[in-house]
């Protein structure tokens, strides 16, 4: 997927999901999303990279009706998109076979593995912000599970298509294990909980032991500004 580093707007987000819920009350079809395109790949060679993996899913919980469940979906995943290709370290974006997002960042600094930390708080709490405009009182009704490792990955392109474009390595199959883990968290390998700042993991993250012999750690971690907006919506 071709990426372009762009600002992340949150009051442009709640205006963007205005529109969706008029399209959603005014027409019958669903939205595509445009923005997951196999344009200008931009990687022709084999490339071996230490790197922070993001697994990102979306599960719907209890929304029944198929529309607004596909319009819920599309939202998030959007403006999912958009958070994460607001960071200056990200280099690849994928959509997997499985509806996960996966994404790759450049992250040689410490403080670069906590900016990774920041937005996956972002990427939950919108999830929200998104149930909230849609008048979906039940925030558990579709949740956000995010796994985060750091390690070697392996990428290169074998054709001119998306479908020939591939990202391999441990840190990846790591962070799809975390988003598997413990729903509706921030689940983190111990790379990256050994390379955070004490304050943050004291205060933000707790061991919940093993998943398949990886020791990791979760938290339900949130965006403050965001949360705030969806206690105001009451």
């Amino acid at each position: 997927m071709k990426i372009e580093n762009t600002d992340f707007s949150f009051d442009e987000s709640l205006k963007y999901l205005d529109e969706l819920v008029v399209q959603l009350k005014d027409v019958s079809e669903i939205p595509v999303c445009n923005t997951l395109t196999d344009e200008d790949l931009p990687l022709r060679t084999v490339v071996a990279i230490n790197c922070t993996a993001m697994c990102i899913k979306v599960n719907n919980k209890s929304v029944k009706d198929g529309k607004v469940k596909e319009y819920i979906l599309h939202a998030a995943m959007n403006l999912i998109i958009k958070i994460l290709a607001s960071s200056k370290t990200i280099k690849h974006l994928h959509l997997q076979a499985d509806g996960g997002l996966l994404a790759i960042f450049d992250t040689p600094m410490k403080k670069d593995v906590e900016e990774i930390i920041n937005l996956s708080a972002q990427v939950r709490s919108i999830n929200e912000v998104v149930l909230k405009k849609f008048h979906i009182m039940d925030l558990a009704a579709q949740v956000v599970t995010v796994g985060i490792d750091y390690g070697p990955v392996t990428c290169y392109c074998a054709g001119t298509s998306l479908d020939e474009y591939y990202l391999v390595g441990q840190s990846i199959e790591t962070a799809k294990l975390l988003s598997s883990a413990t729903q509706d968290c921030v689940n983190i390998s111990n790379n990256i909980y050994i390379n955070l700042p004490e304050d943050m993991t004291t205060k933000l993250f707790t061991s919940h032991g093993f998943v398949k012999n990886m020791k990791y750690y979760y938290s339900p971690l949130i965006n403050i500004r965001m949360r705030k907006w969806v206690a105001e919506q009451g």
